[in-house]
């Protein structure tokens, strides 16, 4: 995918249709048939915002939003991070989920994520169901080192994540003369797919406290494989050529 125009509605960042399309490398009629038959699944102002009419043409009007729409078009759909990822899961595809990751990584911003309960809060919850604490005290401390370890990153911790992703692919590209928008995305999505092998995940936001020790080490250690070294090369060469 070429580096992206950035486009918001109401600060929140939003891609078209076009874009969504273009990086997950398929049509867009593709993308409009998977929206028209999962259409129930996607909810107006969480996926996706449908612009039409007199908010359409202020829309067109701002000039940071020039290029984005056609002129003439009388609708328009702008999808959300959640939006894109509806899109991902309804293609299937390694090259729709990588191209995710990456999106997440360097246009969407990270959302705040509602932080774990403490070990307290999550025995005074499991305890409240079970009624009596004393008679299981065991069944309780197993659930809850199940919620410990199967609970979502914090904000910090997942934003690390990413951030360290970013920084551990600058250090490799370092190391090529020149590095093209494409190349990089390469190394991206080699990253990100062998986070998600040694996590045993399908994407990041599936990322669980008991994996961000694993997802770490591989990143500090990361290389990239010998076939995404070949095609750095030969993007290279052709480039030049």
């Amino acid at each position: 995918m070429n580096e992206l125009q950035i486009t918001e509605l109401n600060g929140q960042r939003v891609l078209t249709t076009q874009q969504i399309a273009d990086g997950y490398g398929t049509k867009k009629r593709t993308i409009v048939d998977n929206f028209g038959n999962n259409k129930s699944r996607f909810k107006e102002g969480k996926h996706f915002f449908l612009l039409d009419g007199e908010e359409l043409k202020k829309f067109k009007d701002n000039n940071e939003n020039f290029g984005v729409v056609g002129n003439r078009a009388p609708k328009l759909y702008l999808w959300t991070e959640k939006g894109a990822l509806l899109h991902a899961k309804s293609l299937g595809t390694d090259e729709a989920w990588d191209m995710y990751d990456i999106l997440v990584d360097t246009y969407f911003k990270v959302q705040e994520q509602q932080a774990p309960l403490t070990l307290d809060q999550q025995i005074a919850a499991i305890a409240t169901g079970y009624g009596s604490v004393k008679e299981e005290l065991v069944e309780v401390k197993d659930r809850v080192l199940d919620l410990e370890e199967n609970a979502p990153l914090s904000a910090g911790e997942y934003n690390y994540i990413g951030s360290r992703i970013t920084q551990r692919v600058n250090e490799v590209a370092h190391g090529y003369s020149s590095i093209t928008q494409k190349q990089r995305g390469e190394l991206y999505k080699d990253i990100n797919r062998g986070v998600k092998v040694v996590t045993g995940i399908s994407t990041r936001t599936q990322l669980r406290a008991k994996h961000f020790d694993t997802a770490m080490d591989f990143i500090n250690n990361w290389e990239p494989s010998t076939a995404t070294k070949m095609q750095l090369r030969q993007t290279s060469f052709d480039f030049e050529a």
